[in-house]
C-alpha cells in the first residue's frame, strides 16, 4: 500500500511540476498576446480582444491534450516497477486523474493571471472547469491503461 500511495505522489508530483512550467508558459504568451493585439495595436481594439479570447481557447486546449499524452509517457515508465497489472492500472489511473486535476489548475491558474482588463472576451477560470473535469477521465484512462500494458509486458 506504502509503495501506492508513494507512486501516486509520484505521478502527482510530475504533474504538477509540468503545471507549473505550462502554467509560466501560458502566463508569457498571454501577457505577449495582450500587448501586441492590444496595447500596442492601434486601431485594432474592435479585433483585439477577439484574437485574445482565441488564443486563451487555444492555450487551455493544449494544456488539456497534453495531459493524456503525459499520462502514456508517465504510465509507461511507472507500469514497469509494479509486478501486478491490476496494482499498475489503478496506480497510473489514480495519479494520472489527481495529477492532471492538478496541473490544469496550476496551469489555467497562471493564465488567468495574464489577462488584462481589456481581454474581457476570454474566458473566465469557472468557466473553464467542466471541460478541464471531463478531459480529466480521458487522462486517467489513459494512465491507467498504459500502466497496466506496461506491467504486464514486464
Amino acid at each position: 500500500m506504502k509503495d501506492i500511495l508513494q507512486s501516486v505522489g509520484f505521478v502527482t508530483a510530475i504533474f504538477a511540476v509540468f503545471g507549473i512550467v505550462l502554467g509560466i508558459l501560458a502566463y508569457i504568451s498571454g501577457s505577449w498576446a495582450q500587448s501586441q493585439l492590444i496595447t500596442d495595436a492601434e486601431g485594432a481594439v474592435e479585433f483585439g480582444p477577439i484574437f485574445i479570447a482565441i488564443s486563451y481557447l487555444q492555450t487551455a486546449v493544449i494544456i488539456f491534450f497534453l495531459g493524456p499524452v503525459l499520462a502514456a509517457v508517465i504510465g509507461g515508465l511507472l507500469g514497469s516497477v509494479f509486478p501486478n497489472p491490476k496494482v499498475a492500472l489503478i496506480t497510473g489511473g489514480a495519479g494520472s486523474l489527481v495529477g492532471f486535476y492538478i496541473m490544469s489548475v496550476i496551469a489555467l491558474g497562471l493564465l488567468m493571471l495574464s489577462k488584462g482588463a481589456e481581454a474581457d472576451q476570454a474566458f473566465s477560470f469557472g468557466q473553464a472547469l467542466f471541460p478541464m473535469i471531463v478531459t480529466g477521465f480521458p487522462t486517467a484512462i489513459m494512465g491507467a491503461l498504459i500502466s497496466a500494458l506496461s506491467s504486464a509486458l514486464n
